[in-house]
C-alpha cells in the first residue's frame, strides 16, 4: 500500500473525494448519473428518446443506500479521472457509509471497488463519527443531516457507542420536495419535482433563505438573517424572507412526521440526540451533551444550533446541560474526518487488502471494518 489513499465521502447527494491528508476534498460530484450514457444494455430507442428529451438523470443513492450501483462506479470513475488518478491500484481507499446499513451494502460497495476500481486496499467508515475527528475531539455527539439520511451518533474517548446510534431515513432532498410542496400550495406551483431546473431553483431557495424559527414558533423569528433576504421566482413573484413557508421547510427537521411523508411518530433530530444521550452510560451523558456537533449540509440553517440546544435541553435531565455548535464546514466534515484518519498509520493497518478480498470475499470486511464501538458502555 505504497500510495497515498484516497478518501471517498459517498454521500446520498454528492461525492467527495480526495486523498488522505488534505483540509478539503479535491472533487465534489453530485451523486447522479445518466442511465442511457452508462447502461451496459442498449436501451430501446423509445426509452433513450424520453429520457434524453428529459434530461434524465438518477440519483445513485436513496437515503444512504445505493440504488444504482452501475451509476456509483460511473460517479467515482469520473471523480478520480478529474484528480488525474492513473492508477488506482496504487492507493488504498477509505469510503463513507451511513451507519444501519444492511451488511450486504457494504459488502457489495467493497466488491465495487475492489472489481472496478482495481483498489488495493478498503476501509469503510460509518460518516457520522467523521465531524468529531474533523474538529479534533474525540469525545462528544454528532448529528449528522446530509442529503438522505439523519443519525445521532455517540462517542466516547473516539469510541461510538453503537447501541446509542439514531437514524433516521430523511435530509436534505426531503426538504427540497417539502418545499415544492410548500409552493405548489401556498402560490399555486405547479411544476413537476423530476424537473432538473425547477429542483435546482428550489434547492437554492432552501438553501438560501430557509431558517429555523425558535422551539417551534413562527412568530418568533430567528436572530440570525437567511444568506439572502428575498428570491425572484422565474414567474416575477418574490420570495421574503420572512414569509412562513420557508421556516416550514427547516421545521420538517423537528417534526418530519408531522410535515414529510413519514410515519406520524417520526421522531425529530432533538429527540434522536436525546435518546443518544440518555442511551449512553450515565457516567458520560453530561460529556456528551456538553459536546453536541452539528454537521452536514442540511444543518447550514440559520437559528440551527440555538434550537436545537434549547429543544434537547428540555428533553435531558437539569443537570445535563446541552451544548450545541457546528463545525466550520459541515458539508465537508465527513471528508475531512476520513482524511484525518486514513493519515494514521495504525489505521491503515486495518484496511481489507485485495489479497483478503479474493481469500475470503467481501464479506471479510466485517472483520476489517473499524467500528470503533464499545458496546458496553451502556446505562
Amino acid at each position: 500500500m505504497a500510495g497515498t489513499p484516497l478518501v471517498l465521502d459517498n454521500g446520498s447527494g454528492s461525492v467527495k473525494v480526495g486523498y488522505a491528508g488534505q483540509q478539503e476534498p479535491q472533487v465534489v460530484y453530485d451523486n447522479m448519473y445518466t442511465a442511457v450514457r452508462s447502461s451496459r444494455h442498449e436501451p430501446s430507442k423509445a426509452t433513450s428518446e424520453a429520457l434524453e428529451k428529459s434530461n434524465a438523470r438518477l440519483h445513485v443513492m436513496d437515503h444512504g443506500i445505493v440504488s444504482q450501483w452501475e451509476g456509483l462506479v460511473e460517479v467515482f470513475k469520473a471523480a478520480l479521472d478529474e484528480m488525474k488518478v492513473v492508477d488506482p491500484s496504487q492507493h488504498p481507499c477509505l469510503v463513507t457509509e451511513a451507519p444501519l446499513n444492511p451488511t450486504v451494502h457494504r459488502e457489495l460497495l467493497v466488491e465495487k471497488l475492489f472489481e472496478e476500481l482495481r483498489v488495493p486496499a478498503v476501509q469503510v467508515v460509518h460518516s457520522g463519527a467523521l465531524a468529531l475527528y474533523a474538529i479534533n475531539r474525540r469525545t462528544g455527539l454528532v448529528i449528522e443531516v446530509g442529503d438522505g439520511v439523519a443519525q445521532t451518533v455517540p462517542l466516547f474517548d473516539s469510541y461510538v457507542v453503537f447501541n446509542a446510534v439514531q437514524r433516521r431515513d430523511f435530509g436534505g432532498r426531503d426538504l427540497t420536495a417539502y418545499l415544492g410542496e410548500l409552493l405548489q400550495k401556498e402560490l399555486g406551483y405547479k411544476e413537476a419535482l423530476a424537473d432538473e431546473v425547477w429542483w435546482t431553483q428550489l434547492q437554492t431557495v432552501k438553501e438560501r433563505m430557509c431558517r429555523v424559527t425558535p422551539q417551534a414558533s413562527p412568530s418568533r423569528i430567528s436572530r440570525q438573517d437567511p444568506v439572502q433576504q428575498e428570491y425572484k421566482l422565474p414567474d416575477g413573484k418574490v420570495l421574503d424572507w420572512e414569509q412562513g413557508l420557508l421556516s416550514q421547510c427547516a421545521e420538517a427537521l423537528f417534526q418530519p412526521g408531522q410535515h414529510l411523508k413519514l410515519d406520524e411518530e417520526a421522531e425529530g433530530i432533538h429527540k434522536m440526540a436525546a435518546s443518544s444521550v440518555l442511551g449512553c452510560g450515565l457516567d458520560i451523558q453530561k460529556s456528551l451533551a456538553n459536546n453536541v456537533v452539528l454537521s452536514g449540509g442540511s444543518t447550514l440553517f440559520p437559528g440551527m444550533c440555538q434550537r436545537v440546544q434549547e429543544e434537547l435541553q428540555r428533553l435531558l435531565p437539569s443537570a445535563v446541560k446541552a451544548k450545541v455548535t457546528r463545525v466550520s464546514k459541515p458539508t465537508y466534515a465527513a471528508f475531512m474526518g476520513g482524511s484525518i484518519l486514513a493519515s494514521m498509520s495504525d489505521l491503515q493497518k486495518t484496511f481489507m487488502t485485495r489479497g483478503e478480498y479474493l481469500e475470503y470475499g467481501a464479506s471479510f470486511i466485517h472483520n476489517k471494518s473499524v467500528s470503533l464501538t464499545k458496546p458496553h458502555m451502556m446505562s
